[in-house]
């Protein structure tokens, strides 16, 4: 379960420092300094390589694991992730067009959706409905970078999703049942 809360905590904080920026907080340059867009840029890159490394580990896991086929089946979820926070990243440090980005957001919400039935996640409303609050999330990326969804709109639904990937981390931090 280590690498499940290592995914769903760093999906989250990826989630949460985009989000602060698109309603306003920390969007403004410190005087003289450049724009912040770019940390949040590195900080979604850092995820994406993050995630890329639980990839590995998942794949790894899949070995010994006694259903191998959930440890691979996961890893493909979190290589959706992996590629798309490490798209994103590069495209805001490079100040790229987010419409590709965009574009990359729409499969990865739909197949991100399509793990609401997933074995491991079964019985478990957090992860569950993790799946669909990342479809709807997701698909509002997309929104946005095609000017259909307002930023602050889209913040919120981040912090949101953010909040909703901590909540699975703090049950299995304290050694709870995951509801």
């Amino acid at each position: 379960m280590l690498s499940v809360a290592v995914i769903f905590f760093t999906f989250a904080l990826g989630a949460w420092v985009t989000g602060l920026y698109l309603i306003g907080m920390g969007s403004e340059p410190a005087e003289g300094g450049k724009d912040p867009i770019i940390m949040v840029g590195w900080v979604e890159l850092i995820v994406g390589l993050i995630l890329a490394t639980q990839v590995f580990l998942l794949v790894q896991q899949a070995g010994g694991n006694a259903v191998p086929g959930l440890s691979l089946i996961l890893a493909g979820l979190v290589l959706l992730f992996a590629v798309f926070f490490t798209a994103f990243g590069i495209a805001l440090i490079k100040g790229l067009d987010l419409r590709v980005v965009g574009n990359l957001a729409i499969p990865v919400g739909i197949l991100a959706g399509s793990y609401m039935s997933f074995d491991l996640f079964d019985g478990t409303f957090l992860f569950q409905s993790s799946t669909i609050v990342w479809l709807v999330v997701f698909l509002m990326i997309a929104g946005f970078t095609y000017g259909k969804v307002p930023a602050k709109i889209l913040g919120y639904a981040l912090i949101f999703t953010a909040l909703w990937g901590f909540a699975p981390v703090v049950y299995l931090a304290l050694n709870q049942p995951i509801p």
